[in-house]
């Protein structure tokens, strides 16, 4: 799980648990596996576009809440789909230490408005 605070606050939200249920019972089956062609019931809901793929809260809330980036999967699928996007390949060591960098240079090398 995430260490990002604005991660876990919304992931942790009534906003998000309704979400999470609309999503299940509109697309009770796993869409993985229905694409190829097999019937599995769907368990839980995955991020297309990774929540925290954005170093900003505001993008972050977008992508969480946004409705179509959301895609209902077995546990199977689910845990599939993030082995190989947390692999530690080259391009995906690139990628997370860029994220965290970003964070970083939000957090602590911008100037706020206030200022």
């Amino acid at each position: 799980m995430s260490r990002n605070p604005h991660y876990i606050k919304m992931i942790n939200s009534n906003r998000w648990k309704l979400l999470r249920a609309k999503k299940l019972q509109n697309n009770p089956v796993c869409e993985v596996c229905e694409a190829n062609n097999r019937s599995t019931l769907a368990t839980e809901v995955h991020h297309i576009v990774p929540v925290e793929s954005v170093s900003h809260e505001l993008g972050m809330r977008q992508l969480m809440f946004d409705y179509n980036n959301l895609q209902s999967l077995c546990h199977s699928c689910h845990s599939e789909i993030h082995r190989c996007a947390f692999s530690h390949s080259k391009e995906a060591v690139q990628a997370n230490n860029k994220r965290m960098t970003e964070r970083f240079a939000d957090k602590f090398l911008k100037p706020s408005n206030g200022v």
